[in-house]
């Protein structure tokens, strides 16, 4: 009966189509735009066009009151490939390389700083003139071309594009089996699925963003098996006051794999009937203004974040691996103020201040920041400026214990979490105060080389950050950053989408349509990658890499992109979770991918993705490997239809418990409208 349903699903698609057009040498890449473009993206920034495009600006009257949101100031060190603003922002305006240096203000830099908690996301700082701003509006480096096999791609040079859809597919899934032999886990499975969803981009005057949103319905043999998801993600910014004051928000759904160490795969499709549904929200206003040669930002969001996940406790309340999360909710706010070197002064000065606090459901724990700092900013020589800066911050984390029974036996609810005891008071887990400070360089050779890196003392210990963009010439790029931060699941997730482009493209997983770790920038890539590695409900004391390489060669082009991060687990003393106080989590990420045009009409892309999770806290499965490789052939039969096959190898394999591996294979009709 489920195929009955897909197959007459597809039969009323292919009615209503017109006669299939013949094959045509002309390509309308404008319209089917797709994956294999942004997959590529996704790992790393592709800067081939040297000259950024623009959207005409000339029926506006100077008067645009929303800025693209790649020029971000104040990268989020869980934004991986944020920090490359200033490379792409001599290169919208053309200024001349000896001037970036004195382009942003100190209190710019500050956000650079102040990490995950201090996300300085005035993305479209103060710092820069209302030309400025306007120069970077509505570009896009993507080549319109079709190279895409997994999703149709969300940047366009039009001012609005919706590209709703609707999609049917048969797939084969064969579980390979585990170390055990198990009988059970060498069957073979199929399913049909349909789906419906839309991509939009919005790139106006008052309005800019991307909104891509898709549900699927899973049908299998046993109807008490069936499932759907929602998975999406939006980024958006509306002008209040042009030039000025802006708000701006966004989502973010997604099904991912987690495991018993808490460890999140997110390209996984082991166990796909128990994926984990991943929910999070944002919103909150901007403001960057001019005042003569002072630049005044600031910025106030706030954020939820959810999970539909069991939290691994069981009814005796002895935990059968981490605490997942529930769900936790952000504040963090921020307001600067400093002028440029030579602006007024030979040198830059600037003072911002910030406040953070994410709030998490379980055992309400609560982390809560506040700084005050000011800042120096020295140009040395046309190419090299020395920074620093020192102030004033209080970090405290707390929590509250579990609530016990009479016989002593820890409660948890119907969910497996553990029930919080408000009749006690909060416990401090780490309560730090008192001096912090910084000191770096900025190195811009040339637009094509750029440089920076600081080592301070923050949270009570010495540590460092920062980045280096690279593009060796027109046809790839190179980028790398370090960074550093206390936060929560919840908190990490919301800054990376606070810091995401209002213009990227996608990317979807060709058989699951779940959403892959990075979206396709025009300017940089972003991954997600670092902030969802693990739904421990944990605060965490973290720090780690991301870096990627991409090339463009005619008819073919690919990537890579890795990463690494250290979580250091921070809980109370006497409570349920003060076990794993100081326990430390490590996670190693790495994506490649590589597209070919075979013929005009078709295309080849393959991806690989692969995760090494090395648990510090004693769980059953100890230390988890995952690796998931997907290829898909797809075919343009008109400007709306497309048909796809795809096959996928999938694995995982646990240091102490079975391995787990599978393969599927889907076929599958598209039709957008």
């Amino acid at each position: 009966m489920p195929h009955r349903i897909s197959v007459l699903a597809l039969g009323v698609v292919l009615a209503a189509l017109p006669q299939v057009a013949a094959a045509q040498p002309r390509q309308t890449a404008a319209q089917t735009q797709g994956l294999n473009d942004a997959a590529m993206q996704a790992i790393a920034p592709n800067l081939a066009d040297n000259t950024i495009q623009t959207t005409d600006n000339s029926r506006d009257n100077g008067a645009q009151g929303v800025v693209q949101q790649d020029e971000a100031i104040g990268a989020n060190p869980y934004t991986p490939f944020s920090y490359d603003n200033d490379v792409t922002y001599t290169q919208a305006d053309g200024l001349r390389t000896s001037n970036t240096n004195r382009r942003e203000t100190p209190a710019d830099r500050a956000g650079r700083y102040y990490g995950a908690a201090y996300s300085s996301g005035d993305l479209a700082s103060a710092a820069y003139s209302d030309d400025d701003y306007n120069s970077t509006r509505g570009k896009t480096t993507m080549k319109p071309r079709r190279l895409g096999v997994f999703d149709q791609g969300t940047v366009d040079k039009r001012r609005l594009a919706i590209r709703p859809y609707i999609e049917a597919a048969q797939v084969v899934q064969a579980n390979l089996g585990s170390r055990s032999g198990l009988a059970y886990n060498d069957d073979v499975v199929t399913y049909s699925t349909l789906a419906a969803g839309a991509d939009a981009t919005i790139n106006g005057r008052n309005n800019q963003g991307v909104i891509s949103a898709r549900y699927e319905r899973r049908f299998t043999w046993n109807r008490k098996s069936n499932t759907d998801g929602v998975t999406g993600i939006a980024r958006m910014s509306s002008s209040i006051v042009p030039n000025a004051l802006r708000v701006d928000y966004g989502g973010f759904a997604n099904r991912t794999y987690v495991s018993e160490t808490g460890a999140a795969f997110g390209s996984s499709a082991v166990g796909a009937d128990s994926l984990t549904q991943v929910y999070s929200v944002y919103a909150g206003p901007t403001l960057a203004t001019q005042k003569g040669d002072v630049a005044v930002t600031a910025h106030y969001h706030a954020g939820y974040t959810a999970l539909n996940s069991q939290g691994n406790v069981n009814a005796n309340g002895v935990s059968a691996g981490v605490d997942r999360l529930d769900h936790s909710t952000v504040q963090e706010g921020r307001f600067a103020i400093g002028n440029r070197p030579g602006e007024g002064l030979p040198v830059g000065l600037g003072v911002d201040a910030g406040i953070y606090q994410e709030d998490v459901s379980n055992l309400t724990q609560r982390v809560s920041d506040k700084h005050v700092r000011g800042s120096v900013t020295i140009p040395v020589s046309e190419d090299v400026s020395l920074v620093g800066g020192a102030g004033y911050e209080h970090v405290r984390v707390s929590a509250r214990n579990a609530k016990f029974d009479s016989a002593g036996n820890v409660i948890v609810d119907a969910n497996g979490r553990y029930v919080t005891d408000y009749s006690q008071g909060r416990q401090i887990a780490f309560d730090t105060e008192g001096l912090i400070w910084d000191a770096g360089v900025v190195w811009r050779p040339s637009r094509r080389t750029n440089m920076e890196f600081h080592v301070g003392e923050r949270y009570g210990r010495l540590g460092g950050y920062g980045f280096i963009t690279y593009q060796p010439d027109d046809h790839s790029s190179f980028n790398l950053v370090v960074y550093q931060g206390v936060t929560g699941f919840g908190g990490a997730l919301t800054n990376s989408l606070f810091n995401l482009p209002t213009q990227f493209s996608t990317v979807r997983d060709a058989i699951t349509g779940n959403l892959s770790s990075c979206v396709a920038a025009a300017t940089s890539g972003n991954c997600l990658a670092g902030s969802i590695g693990s739904v421990n409900s944990t605060v965490y004391r973290g720090n780690g890499f991301s870096a990627g390489y991409s090339f463009d060669r005619s008819r073919l082009r690919g990537g890579i992109g890795f990463g690494y991060e250290r979580r250091q687990y921070i809980t109370a003393p006497n409570t349920i979770l003060a076990n794993i106080n100081g326990k430390v989590d490590q996670y190693y990420w790495v994506s490649t991918y590589l597209g070919y045009h075979v013929t005009p009409r078709s295309t080849f892309g393959a991806t690989l993705d692969g995760y090494k999770y090395i648990s510090g806290l004693n769980t059953a499965q100890g230390d988890i490997n995952a690796i998931r490789a997907v290829g898909l052939y797809q075919y343009y039969m008109s400007r709306h239809l497309t048909a796809t096959a795809s096959l996928a190898l999938d694995g995982i394999t646990r240091e102490k418990a079975d391995d787990l591996w599978s393969t599927a294979a889907a076929l599958g009709m598209r039709y957008t409208f």
